[in-house]
């Protein structure tokens, strides 16, 4: 006589055993964070989240909201700064409460205050990278009441992060100005370099250890303090040499950053 198992329980019928499915159904699962558009940062959030975040189409959400639940604890606006105040609108139209975040550097919190539930989480990170070390990101916080930083410290528990810093929106829009010339700029500089390379048929990979001596160089000490090059030295036959060397659009950025090297090395003298 063969037996089999199901769900914990035996059953036998007419002398005959006979497995029997448990007719008790699993309860589904909500996930806790609705994540508002599909960039880069919705695509790392959902990533870092997995199955407890639900990533939606900002556009296809706000005709036909669903995914919520009792289970959920907040929507985050992963979208361009031009679309929330829109968004949240929408939202408010619904007759959704529950809380939201938007994630802009620039944004202030104002702008969204006509919503009861609202708040800030900004990230200071650019994510359009293949490698996010969570852990290392600076975030930065800024909400109404108590009951909303709760929700953000329940949030960042599920990120597996430590919570984010209290920040006003003025104050954030100074790191998010800063993180432009830190990360943007700076990137594209390097970008600079390599389509030189590119143009001129020369190696790129032979900049490599000095892009990063310069920087670990510049973040150990006084980065105009130890600035080289004939700019600061006021060398003006090399840079016009350079200049002539350079097509239309590169040699703007190389006088312009020249100018401001030799600019702030005679501020350095005058003291």
């Amino acid at each position: 006589m063969a037996w089999s198992y199901s769900y914990g329980y035996w059953n036998t019928v007419g002398g005959m055993e006979k497995s029997i499915s448990s007719t008790k159904s699993t309860p589904e699962i909500m996930p806790s964070w609705i994540i508002f558009g599909r960039g880069a940062l919705g695509n790392a959030l959902k990533a870092r989240i997995g199955d407890n975040g639900l990533q939606v189409s900002a556009r296809e959400w706000l005709d036909n909201p669903t995914g919520f639940s009792s289970q959920t604890k907040a929507l985050f606006l992963a979208i361009p700064d031009d679309a929330i105040i829109f968004s949240v609108k929408k939202i408010m139209k619904q007759n959704i409460t529950i809380p939201i975040f938007h994630c802009s550097g620039v944004t202030p919190l104002s702008d969204i205050s006509f919503y009861p539930n609202s708040g800030i989480w900004y990230p200071m990170q650019s994510f359009k990278s293949n490698s996010i070390s969570w852990t290392d990101i600076p975030v930065f916080w800024e909400t109404k009441n108590s009951f909303l930083k709760t929700v953000l410290e329940m949030f960042h528990k599920d990120l597996r992060i430590p919570n984010g810093l209290i920040c006003t929106s003025q104050m954030r829009s100074k790191y998010h100005l800063g993180a432009v010339f830190a990360n943007n700029f700076m990137n594209h500089q390097i970008g600079l370099i390599k389509e030189y390379c590119y143009i001129n048929g020369i190696e790129v990979n032979f900049f490599n250890n000095m892009i990063l001596k310069t920087i670990k160089n510049a973040l150990e000490g006084k980065p105009f303090e130890i600035q080289t090059g004939p700019a600061y030295r006021g060398d003006k036959a090399t840079i016009e040499k350079h200049l002539e060397m350079l097509p239309s659009d590169m040699r703007k950025i190389y006088k312009s950053i020249s100018d401001n090297i030799a600019e702030i090395k005679l501020k350095e003298n005058e003291l």
